[in-house]
């Protein structure tokens, strides 16, 4: 969970509130999932061309299930490809209960590798707790993610290895695909290209700085790059400062009256 136009009024506050010491963080993190609470430019896949029929979805940094549960919730949804590499989330996933997941416990990527993973972790009460939300590769960035905590005592940074698999493609067809992996997109759309030229799925893709670098890719395959105005119910081209994810397109997916 991160600054953004995500949630609105009140809740704006509470997130601030949450993101202030570890341990609400963690609190928080375990019981949002019991809740609607969730990113609400994930409300625009509500309004795309995608739902005639079942669809079956690859949900790529599927943490703790949460975006399936607002898939299953309000999408007509089939199948759902969870790919989840670190083996905390893993366990989570195995406790969800939902059907339709397939858990898929690696990540993507262009070839088969290990790499090593960073994340803060907490002690509390002689107990470590891990905030896999912040999970990077990259080592140096952690430091900058524990500023975004005011209270830092007990925070230090662990890491772990990660499965990185180059994977084939599906049997079925796929119609959305969502991923949110802390700035490697980019190395995830090329594992997913073939998928992505046969399917030509709606994409869902948290914003980073290689924005640039995939919109390049996706037009190559006739996307668009969008953003979902949450008040406004619609989308747009022009991008927003506070955006956290952004919406990759087709014709087929997105109705012209839905565009400003």
């Amino acid at each position: 969970m991160r600054s953004s136009e995500t949630h609105e009024g009140v809740f704006s506050v509470l997130e601030k509130i949450v993101r202030a010491h570890p341990a609400i963080y963690i609190i928080f993190r375990k019981l949002i999932k019991f809740t609607n609470i969730f990113e609400k430019d994930f409300d625009g896949l509500k309004l795309l061309d995608i739902n005639k029929k079942k669809i079956d979805i690859i949900d790529v940094g599927a943490s703790d299930g949460i975006a399936s549960k607002f898939f299953n919730n309000n999408l007509n949804v089939g199948k759902i490809y969870c790919y989840e590499p670190n083996e905390y989330f893993i366990k989570i996933l195995k406790k969800v209960k939902q059907k339709n997941i397939i858990i898929k416990p690696y990540a993507i990527g262009n070839s088969n590798i290990k790499k090593r993973i960073y994340f803060p972790r907490y002690n509390f009460m002689n107990m470590n707790y891990d905030i896999i939300s912040y999970a990077h590769y990259d080592r140096k960035l952690m430091d900058h993610f524990l500023l975004d905590f005011k209270f830092r005592k007990n925070l230090s940074i662990a890491s772990s290895i990660l499965t990185i698999k180059k994977i084939g493609l599906f049997k079925k067809r796929i119609h959305l695909i969502k991923i949110d992996t802390n700035g490697f997109e980019l190395s995830i759309i090329k594992g997913l290209i073939k998928t992505i030229k046969k399917d030509r799925p709606a994409l869902l893709v948290e914003m980073n700085k290689d924005e640039k670098l995939i919109s390049n890719i996706l037009k190559k395959f006739n996307y668009e790059g969008y953003f979902y105005l949450i008040n406004q119910k619609k989308f747009t081209k022009k991008k927003k400062s506070n955006a956290l994810n952004k919406y990759f397109l087709q014709k087929k997916h997105i109705k012209k009256e839905m565009i400003i």
